[in-house]
């Protein structure tokens, strides 16, 4: 009995959820068995549901799900649009193959691209449907096409055959979740995988400016190709901004967020809400709040009736239970404000459960924090440029030692270093700001070129969905280190002469003008290629590398090659700062025993000179050196070679 009764349950649970029913099985039944009977009932009940779920979902949001159990036979459409059991048939330049989804709104075919022989989803909507609202229809494959991202369905196109509309997306092969859950409740583990994923899909929609409003355990699926976690069906979905103040609740009722049903828009809180509830529905098989109808379900809401994670699952982890309890808090401004935000939070980052008395209390903190982020990004980046000044400082003072064999006492001292640093590093300093200004100039003109944009993202998109994150990312890093020995091939000259210059006179001659005004040009040009690339290395290292880990079946792999890529960043700078005093620098002219010299160093009581028209020679004098003569001028070591 037990059983039956637990039957029954899921049977209530399935018809709140708006999920799709086999009546076929239950009607196998004896007439006289008392679950038949029931069933009956909740059919009746399936019924009255289903008119009062049109009041929340509007006609705008068709309730198929793409599931890969075939529902049918072969199924085909002429060209009328009509259904020819037994038969291949055709719409437009699509084959179709077999049923595999239907809904109030519309059907679901796995169906052949004749155009890229490939396999394809088709979602056809009914013509009842499609007459009042094909603009809405487009409207959705739109909203689709301007989300790429691994864990979202890609659609590919959208068009009208013979009074019917459709659209075409990535065939799915897997199972989805609502199907999984069927086979017993997760553990948090799997749960917390999932909700990481789904959070990653939820980001690239918001990112889009999208509300999803629908996701739940039927429009998720987990593909066979490796468990991929896949967010489907945008048939709820909405531009931010673009719900006006009459919008009625859209959605399925058991995962839409209470201020919903109050009237309020959607928001990025009311997604990260159905996400909290499909976790709680992934582990436990149920769901937080319950009710007959809307009608009950609403008044639940209003009452603050909920079933606690913990009650259904004392076994759960705490900080699995804090962090579903939390997504799902009824009020809004509790949840999680971004599915970023809750990612980490899935991912052990210790994000503060905040529980503000009123909505003022709750900005001022949000406020009082971002702030104190702020202040310490700041000083962390104003900490990481002195050590990068100094550093580079150093390691330019260095090569010049070596290069001229400056005796200890007449090195630089640790606070000049700071000095030859900024010297050597402003060129790149304004290169960068340049770089950075220009890149925020193209973000802010990005609106006006939406479209153009959108249609070279699609084709970047359909190319690079061949390209896996692992080769993406070595493919990044190769190029940088490709173009850095392109650089450094070119400018060869350079280093040849300083490594001359350290090995002395004794070598063939080289010919040293390059390290003086007659290489400017060559050094200029070394400077704004290794700018421009060590610019494009920390913008990879920033921004694209993280993307690519999330997305990499080997992200410790990707996580490597960032990490090389911040090291070739450093080092290009570093092979383009180290010729700098050799060639930039003025040096003070003297004239020792009538014989030009240039003061390469200087202690408490000598000089350190070096001639370079004397093969190279170098000697220490005392200043006080009555043969020693003072000319007031400075002047370029190499510029007399």
């Amino acid at each position: 009995m037990s059983g039956e009764s637990e039957f029954l349950d899921k049977l209530a649970e399935s018809i709140a959820d708006g999920a799709s029913i086999d009546w076929k099985e239950i009607d196998k039944l004896p007439a006289d068995h008392d679950v038949r009977r029931l069933a009956e009932l909740y059919r009746l009940l399936a019924g009255v549901a289903e008119v009062h779920r049109s009041g929340v979902d509007d006609v705008s949001r068709p309730s198929d799900q793409i599931s890969t159990k075939p529902a049918t036979d072969h199924v085909s459409i002429d060209a009328a649009g009509t259904h020819i059991a037994g038969q291949l048939g055709q719409w437009g330049h699509l084959v179709l193959l077999r049923k595999i989804g239907e809904g109030a709104f519309g059907e679901v075919y796995q169906a052949q691209d004749t155009w890229l022989d490939h396999p394809v989803a088709l979602k056809l909507f009914k013509r009842k449907t499609a007459s009042r609202s094909s603009t809405h229809i487009l409207h959705e494959a739109r909203k689709l096409a301007r989300v790429r991202h691994p864990n979202v369905v890609t659609v590919h196109g959208a068009d009208s055959h013979d009074g019917q509309v459709g659209f075409w997306m990535d065939f799915v092969d897997g199972v989805t979740l609502a199907d999984l859950v069927e086979s017993g409740r997760l553990s948090a583990g799997e749960a917390t995988y999932i909700g990481q994923e789904v959070c990653r899909a939820l980001a690239a929609v918001h990112q889009a400016d999208i509300v999803h409003r629908d996701v739940k355990a039927q429009n998720v699926m987990r593909a066979s190709d490796g468990g991929r976690i896949i967010l489907m069906d945008f048939g709820a979905g909405e531009f931010l901004g673009d719900q006006g103040p009459n919008l009625r609740a859209q959605g399925t009722p058991l995962y839409i967020a209470p201020e919903l049903f109050s009237g309020q828009p959607a928001t990025v809180r009311s997604d990260i809400y159905a996400l909290g509830i499909l976790l709680y529905y992934l582990v436990t098989g149920s769901f937080p709040v319950k009710g007959v109808s809307l009608a009950d379900l609403i008044d639940a809401h209003h009452r603050g009736e909920r079933r606690r994670l913990r009650d259904r699952r004392p076994d759960l982890p705490p900080s699995f239970v804090s962090i579903v309890e939390r997504a799902i808090d009824s009020d809004p401004l509790r949840r999680f404000r971004s599915a970023g935000e809750m990612e980490a939070a899935l991912g052990g980052a210790a994000v503060n459960d905040v529980r503000p008395i009123d909505i003022e209390r709750l900005q001022g903190k949000e406020n009082a924090h971002t702030v104190l982020q702020q202040i310490g990004l700041v000083a962390l980046i104003a900490l990481i440029s002195l050590a990068a000044i100094e550093v580079y400082g150093f390691l330019a003072s260095r090569v010049f030692e070596i290069a001229f064999g400056i005796e200890s006492d007449f090195a630089t001292s640790p606070i000049s270093y700071f000095a030859i640093g900024i010297k050597a590093l402003a060129p790149f300093a304004v290169l960068w700001t340049a770089g950075a200004a220009v890149l925020g100039v193209l973000s802010g003109l990005r609106p006006l070129f939406r479209v153009p944009l959108a249609v070279l993202h699609k084709k970047f998109a359909g190319t690079a969905k061949y390209v896996d994150a692992d080769t993406l990312a070595t493919l990044v890093f190769l190029s940088g280190a490709a173009t850095w020995l392109a650089v450094c091939w070119k400018c060869w000259s350079v280093f040849e002469a300083l490594d001359h210059l350290r090995d002395g006179p004794q070598l063939a001659p080289v010919n040293l003008s390059v390290l003086g005004s007659a290489g400017y040009a060559l050094h200029r040009a070394h400077a704004n290629y290794s700018a421009a690339l060590s610019f494009f290395l920390g913008l990879a290292a920033w921004q694209w590398f993280p993307r690519l880990e999330k997305q990499a079946a080997d992200p410790a792999r990707v996580r490597r090659l960032k990490w090389a890529a911040v090291i070739l960043a450093l080092l290009v700078v570093a092979m383009a700062v180290v010729p700098r005093p050799f060639v930039f620098d003025r040096y003070e002219v003297v004239n020792y025993a009538n014989e030009p010299a240039f003061v390469i160093g200087a202690n408490s009581d000598s000089l350190l000179l070096y001639s370079p028209r004397n093969g190279q020679k170098r000697w220490r004098v005392r200043k006080d050196d009555a043969a020693l003569q003072h000319g007031g001028s400075t002047g370029h070591i190499f510029d007399s070679q």
